[in-house]
């Protein structure tokens, strides 16, 4: 059997409509792990990029849900920020919460989650429980009980940015701030929107207050509670037991570079990924450079107890290169740019002098096929030249594998066909 086999325990199960319908803070709030990273937006294409490490906290579901009301069984419309911290004045998402689609997932999840079987949901609040705005500003202490959700005035010149949350959900945007980080208009993307929160309840809400964070490969099916929309089930995660043991990378190339769509056009789940395979590289690395340890310094001592908890010997010992060895497989780190480096010297000294370089640049906004593939994966139709600048940025975030993937086939067609090809343009 290969070990990518649907039968290696890859299978997932179709999404339910009632948690296909969620927008992003609607996933937020149903899910028992929010993996928090640092999200920057690129100079161009609007592209997002991480910064450091993605941490994993506990979130406190059903405390979060009960808190917040129910206004009425027709129309149960919600205007909440998600935060880190409850007296923190930024919030990294503010959309309108429909609480009937938070109920109906959440249900869903009590059904054929594995892990949420023990969730029980209050459904008689009200909007009894809501106090007026401004005697919520003018609280100065905010007691932990009262940290889940509390509404607050809405104030139109919050741009204030903080460590986020990656989010998931194909299509979606920030309704409110889209731009990047140099925008400075006055006016905010959407004045509907605006218009519509302003002056009335709005719920801030930050389930992850007071968690500790947990370890990614520590936690068993922490990849199912941090995404419940793509596992609803819970099973077939990454650290399932199965007859054909798979690495982390090779896992989650299956699921990116999958016929099903719900991980390629997740941004969250590419930066999850992204760490925990660099975490498992490391950590292996670093199992091996440890075997390889020496007990002497550079001086000739041994190295002992002592000279460990001198400060200015652990300095002498950490300035040995072969201290950072254990990231070469990480890119960007010295250790990775030191080999690099190494490898060039070599193949210069076996190959000669190079005499043709080659810069490559996605373009992905000059490439009508790129933008056209993308939709048509997801069964829609464009036309490029009737698309503006925000509307192929969306179409681009929205699945960045395939971008990916278009532009390494499209380098290696250059390399084979044209560069090595026995015309040989270059020589």
């Amino acid at each position: 059997m290969p070990s990518m086999a649907v039968a290696n325990k890859l299978e997932l199960a179709p999404i339910p409509p009632e948690l296909a319908d969620l927008n992003v803070l609607e996933r937020q709030l149903i899910a028992k792990i929010l993996p928090f990273a640092k999200i920057v937006a690129l100079p161009k294409g609007q592209q997002r990029a991480v910064r450091g490490a993605v941490v994993c906290v506990p979130s406190e579901v059903e405390t979060t849900v009960n808190c917040l009301p129910r206004p009425n069984p027709e129309a149960q419309l919600l205007q909440v920020k998600l935060k880190r911290h409850i007296r923190y004045k930024g919030h990294q998402h503010f959309y309108t919460v429909n609480m009937k689609n938070v109920l109906a997932g959440l249900a869903t999840l009590k059904e054929t989650h594995s892990e949420y079987h023990e969730i029980n949901i209050d459904e008689s609040a009200t909007f009894e429980s809501l106090h007026d705005d401004r005697e919520e500003e003018d609280q100065v202490q905010v007691s932990h009980s009262e940290a889940a959700a509390q509404p607050q005035q809405s104030n139109a010149s919050e741009g204030e940015k903080e460590d986020v949350a990656p989010t998931s959900a194909a299509g979606e945007q920030e309704q409110l701030r889209p731009g990047l980080a140099l925008d400075t208009c006055m006016q905010p993307p959407d004045m509907a929107q605006e218009i519509l929160s302003y002056g009335s309840g709005i719920f801030s809400i930050a389930p992850a207050q007071g968690n500790r964070p947990v370890g990614i490969f520590t936690i068993p099916k922490l990849e199912s509670m941090a995404f419940p929309v793509q596992f609803q089930t819970g099973q077939n995660t990454l650290d399932e037991i199965r007859a054909i043991k798979l690495s982390p990378s090779i896992y989650f190339n299956v699921r990116l570079f999958s016929a099903d769509f719900r991980f390629a056009g997740d941004q969250s789940y590419l930066f999850f990924a992204q760490f925990v395979t660099e975490t498992h590289l490391a950590n292996s690395s670093m199992s091996i450079q440890m075997r390889k340890g020496k007990t002497k310094s550079k001086d000739g001592r041994r190295i002992s107890n002592r000279m460990l908890q001198d400060k200015n010997e652990v300095e002498k010992l950490i300035q040995n290169q072969d201290v950072t060895r254990f990231m070469q497989p990480l890119r960007g780190t010295p250790a990775y740019w030191n080999k690099t480096l190494k490898d060039l010297h070599a193949m210069a000294r076996q190959l000669g002098k190079p005499t043709f370089f080659l810069t490559f640049s996605a373009a992905e906004m000059r490439w009508p096929e790129v933008i056209e593939g993308i939709k048509a994966q997801q069964g829609e139709g464009v036309h490029f030249s009737e698309l503006d600048w925000n509307a192929k940025c969306d179409i681009l975030r929205s699945n960045p594998v395939t971008v990916m993937q278009m532009f390494e086939k499209r380098v290696d067609a250059l390399m084979t066909s044209l560069t090595m090809s026995p015309a040989q343009p270059i020589g």
